[in-house]
């Protein structure tokens, strides 16, 4: 399952126009997956913006510290909430914007939207029934208690007590919380005061969930949010497709350069002819999708259709230019309008991966992940044992980067 990981940078000094333009307050948010960058953002409120919102809460009967800290935190939710949003868009889809960054700009019209976000506090470990609210984080020795609900403790509770308790609340929570316990101080007349986290647990085995008031975003340093999301489906590809979708770019090649001049050099028949099979064994699969790299490595692009080199650059190059892949991408960033290199990258990349997974996995190659890692990059995750299904994944995989490649050049075509 592809997932990412939001974390908390901090407040950053990103404030162009000086910070009597903002809210003096400007949390930044990043999201990763590994090593890789995926996106970093500030959220930034305008001076007015921030002066309506603090009126507006001292209105509420709160002091001018007090607004300022509930609009920080609103901030921090704000860009928790969207930038999850947009993550999950993003590990859906595949695609997200050009830039790595970007600021996010709020106004005075966006200052109901902020306030609502923190005026209720919502919990996982909330539960209604009926009239009335309970805590199914109650803690055993919790003296309150009535006893379990769907297997839990459960406690009685309101909104009230669960926006004082220290735990935090369901959007700014940190993923690696687990198993928190609550309990109630009772007064003098048998009337619970208040609900205080006595233990949790951390799935990253840090100390600072003894401080659980910390574990959401913008308190420790450690705070992370985990997003994942199901993998698609592969379409349903049929047994001749792929083999199709390489003889349909093979005649747009010729069409865009030189009928003359195909853009698969075969010899056999054979190794079309095996992609249409399926496979039931890993033995078979591996013979598949070794089919598969080799009819990729067959694609020959002729030396007339690179980007003209010096002999510097030839010498240099020498070697990068002997992998087929690599050439069929030096010639569409030569002639292909810039515009269009994204979508050839990423369909690219797409079959580099596929060869990736067959030297993993004739070669036992483990440096980054092995053949698993590899076919997680594919989009698969259940293999092994499910290695027909990863078979089709592969051949859907291919057939939409083969498209990919055949719709860019024939932009190109039409443009000629």
């Amino acid at each position: 399952m592809p997932q990412a990981v939001i974390s908390y940078v901090g407040e950053m000094p990103y404030r162009p126009g000086g910070i009597e333009d903002l809210h003096p307050f400007v949390p930044c948010l990043q999201a990763e997956m590994g090593d890789e960058l995926l996106f970093k953002v500030w959220v930034q409120l305008s001076f007015e913006g921030s002066i309506n919102a603090i009126r507006q809460l001292e209105r509420r009967g709160l002091s001018t510290d007090a607004a300022n800290q509930v609009i920080s935190h609103a901030l921090v939710r704000y860009g928790v909430d969207r930038l999850e949003q947009f993550v999950t868009e993003y590990l859906s889809a595949g695609s997200g914007p050009a830039g790595s960054s970007d600021v996010w700009r709020l106004t005075t019209d966006n200052v109901p939207q902020l306030l609502a976000l923190v005026e209720h506090k919502t919990c996982d470990y909330q539960m209604r029934m009926q009239r009335d609210l309970f805590c199914t984080a109650a803690s055993a020795k919790d003296a309150s208690g009535v006893g379990k609900v769907n297997g839990r403790n459960a406690a009685p509770t309101s909104r009230p007590l669960c926006q004082s308790c220290a735990l935090p609340g369901t959007q700014t929570i940190c993923s690696h919380l687990m198993h928190p316990r609550v309990t109630a101080l009772i007064s003098g007349a048998s009337r619970i005061s208040e609900r205080h986290v006595v233990d949790a647990l951390c799935d990253r085995g840090m100390n600072e969930v003894r401080n659980v008031d910390g574990c959401r975003a913008g308190g420790h340093g450690c705070w992370q949010r985990i997003v994942a999301v199901e993998p698609p489906d592969a379409p349903p590809v049929s047994p001749l497709e792929l083999a199709e979708a390489f003889d349909v770019l093979d005649a747009v090649w010729r069409l865009a350069f030189d009928k003359k001049k195909p853009l698969l050099s075969l010899s056999t028949v054979a190794t079309p002819a095996a992609l249409s099979l399926r496979c039931t064994t890993r033995a078979e699969f591996e013979t598949r999708i070794s089919d598969l790299a080799d009819l990729i490595d067959r694609i020959k692009v002729d030396d007339l259709y690179l980007k003209p080199r010096s002999e510097e650059e030839l010498e240099k190059d020498k070697d990068k230019l002997k992998a087929s892949l690599n050439r069929i991408e030096d010639c569409l960033h030569y002639h292909l309008d810039r515009a269009q290199h994204a979508a050839v990258d990423r369909a690219i990349k797409t079959l580099r991966t596929i060869r990736q997974a067959r030297n993993a996995e004739q070669h036992g190659i483990t440096e980054g992940g092995g053949l698993t890692a590899k076919l997680r990059d594919l989009g698969i995750y259940d293999a092994p044992p499910n290695w027909g299904g990863a078979w089709d994944a592969v051949r859907a995989r291919a057939v939409e980067a083969l498209t990919t490649l055949r719709h860019e050049l024939m932009a190109y075509v039409n443009v000629q």
